[in-house]
């Protein structure tokens, strides 16, 4: 690489593309590229191709040296040789960029990093890179979900969370949408999110779950819903007892506003009077023992009174 030959490759850093020509925009460093394929075998028959025709499809990278960087790939299709065959033609793809959305999948997967690990907002990435909402939350769930499923991100679990939260209000066309959120209190972390907060929905997710996986379970801490411990009792009976009726942990108190304490605490209260005290507050008794104001003479009874 002495005499500058693959210098521009090298700083790409995509493997099977070639440089063809760097321009400089006024907001962003355009960079045009091909790949380094010379011939291909039909996908059909295995005849080998005839390059048809090249097509610029524009995908965006991660940023070059502090500035937005935009690929413009000349895309070959491939046409096979043999004219009866059904393949027709084909466009090239490659491993560098996805196929769901225009962006190499370095730049969705870093994405995906800065939404699920940085928790920055999706509109803020996708005005970084130039691209739409869409494009960046597509990118979002392409690379997330693998991560999401896979079995190792989340282990052996013995302290199991339960909680609804709201994720959209109600309006004319639906009542207020709910999500369960499940979390290994040990770790601290998210384990999943079930749409719905009814028993059936916990259920249907906890049927999903290896039995091992349930059976390492030893305490279970759920929402105020009795919705969740129905959904609960079929699947961990085997809670040790302690921590309620299904093994489901103390339940929560609620939060100042939220309602009366539970158990003892709340049967304590006083009942609210339901006829008014004996005694009113003085300045109530103020106000009904007051001296009226005296009232000034209609004219006809003036007149009258001075004959």
């Amino acid at each position: 690489m002495d005499d500058a030959t693959g210098l521009a490759e090298a700083l790409l850093g995509l493997d099977g593309f070639r440089v063809l020509a760097v321009s400089e925009g006024p907001d962003e460093l355009v960079i045009e590229i091909e790949t380094t394929v010379e011939w291909t075998a039909c996908v059909s028959c295995g005849v080998p191709a005839i390059a048809h025709e090249r097509m610029p499809v524009a995908v965006r990278d991660l940023a070059c040296f502090g500035r937005p960087a935009r690929l413009v790939w000349r895309k070959r299709r491939w046409r096979c040789g043999d004219a009866d065959c059904e393949a027709k033609t084909w466009t090239e793809t490659s491993a560098q960029v996805s196929a769901r959305v225009l962006l190499t999948r370095r730049a969705g997967a870093e994405a995906c990093r800065q939404v699920g690990e940085n928790a920055r907002p999706v509109s803020e990435l996708a005005e970084e890179l130039g691209v739409c909402w869409w494009t960046v939350m597509g990118a979002v769930i392409e690379h997330g979900t693998p991560l999401v499923d896979d079995p190792a991100r989340v282990g052996p679990v013995t302290k199991l969370g339960i909680d609804e939260t709201s994720w959209l209000a109600a309006n004319r066309a639906h009542p207020t949408l709910y999500a369960t959120g499940l979390v290994d209190l040990d770790a601290r972390i998210v384990i999943d999110m079930v749409k719905g907060n009814a028993a059936a929905d916990l259920r249907r997710w906890l049927d999903r779950q290896d039995p091992l996986w349930l059976a390492a379970i030893t305490t279970v801490t759920t929402d105020l819903a009795e919705s969740y411990r129905a959904g609960l009792t079929s699947h961990l009976a085997h809670v040790t007892p302690g921590s309620g009726p299904v093994s489901c942990g103390p339940r929560r108190q609620p939060l100042s506003g939220q309602g009366p304490p539970a158990g003892p605490a709340r049967d304590a209260v006083s009942p609210r009077p339901q006829t008014r005290p004996a005694v009113s507050h003085p300045q109530t008794l103020a106000r009904r023992t007051r001296t009226p104001r005296r009232t000034r003479p209609r004219p006809d009874a003036a007149r009258s009174a001075l004959g």
